[in-house]
């Protein structure tokens, strides 16, 4: 595993486990359908279904923010995904809300902020 695959994972953990701590319920984590797309994480709260894609950067990167990375061709696979997700398990789109966790963290990997930014 490279060290930026290794930095990513670390990345999606540390949000999963911040969800939990807030109250949120992980229902899958890297859910994936042939040919369509992947989520990193879909979990529960207050009634809502989140469904979060997770990047990270480097605090001294100048190429743009973790967000700006989901591009609007990625947020429509997520959405496709979304749709089989909520299909195989009797789940009103309605009840659905999109997020881009953007993990920024320092030169050694650590990370320094969290922000949860809504897309669609």
């Amino acid at each position: 595993m490279t060290r930026n695959q290794e930095i990513g994972r670390s990345s999606e953990e540390y949000v999963a486990k911040y969800l939990e701590q807030r109250g949120s319920k992980i229902l899958a984590r890297n859910y994936s359908v042939h040919n369509v797309g992947e989520i990193d994480i879909i979990c529960e709260y207050k009634n809502k279904i989140l469904v979060i894609e997770v990047k990270s950067r480097d605090s001294r990167e100048r190429y743009g923010t973790p967000e700006e990375a989901v591009t609007r061709s990625k947020q429509q696979k997520i959405m496709r995904t979304t749709l089989q997700y909520c299909k195989e398990n009797h789940i009103d789109l309605e009840h659905v809300s999109y997020f881009v966790a953007g993990v920024i963290h320092d030169v050694s990997g650590n990370i320094i902020d969290v922000q949860f930014t809504p897309f669609y």
